[in-house]
């Protein structure tokens, strides 16, 4: 597939790069396919790229790159979508938004992605995180995938 980018120019990926995103995203509901590009200048962010919409891109992080104590907590329906099991990895990405000094990253509407099935989903937390919280000058090393037993459901 050829996807031609306003960020990253031409990019040429493969279906099984790209991540499915049944529901879209809030505010693109329309956009289900999207690909994850490293960022070549931060190993701290990543770009989701829309596969179908060139001008559509977020930079996201891991949050617990800068908040180790992050927990998602969303209900068993949001996860439904996801299709986990009990040796899923989850990966979970928050969005970053301002500018170079100013960064914050959106903890209350993080996206989660079943690795194993390339499906992701954005949820909405039952909890009282920031929309907009400042994010660090300096990440930890990059965290890893969580078990899907450390996503907690209610």
């Amino acid at each position: 597939m050829r996807i031609d980018t306003h960020r990253f120019g031409t990019l040429e990926l493969n279906a099984d790069q790209l991540f499915l995103f049944p529901q879209g995203l809030v505010g693109m509901e329309s956009l289900h396919q999207w690909a994850l590009i490293p960022d070549p200048d931060n190993e701290s962010v990543a770009w989701l790229q829309s596969a179908a919409r060139g001008d559509r891109a977020m930079a996201v992080v891991s949050p617990r790159a800068f908040f180790p104590e992050y927990r998602v907590h969303v209900g068993r329906r949001d996860l439904a979508g996801l299709h986990l099991t009990s040796g899923s990895e989850v990966y979970i990405m928050t969005t970053v938004a301002g500018h170079v000094g100013k960064l914050t990253t959106n903890l209350r509407a993080p996206l989660l992605i079943n690795l194993d099935r390339r499906l992701g989903c954005q949820v909405i937390t039952n909890d009282d995180r920031p929309l907009r919280q400042p994010l660090p000058t300096a990440a930890r090393s990059a965290a890893e995938p969580l078990p899907v037993s450390q996503v907690r459901a209610a």
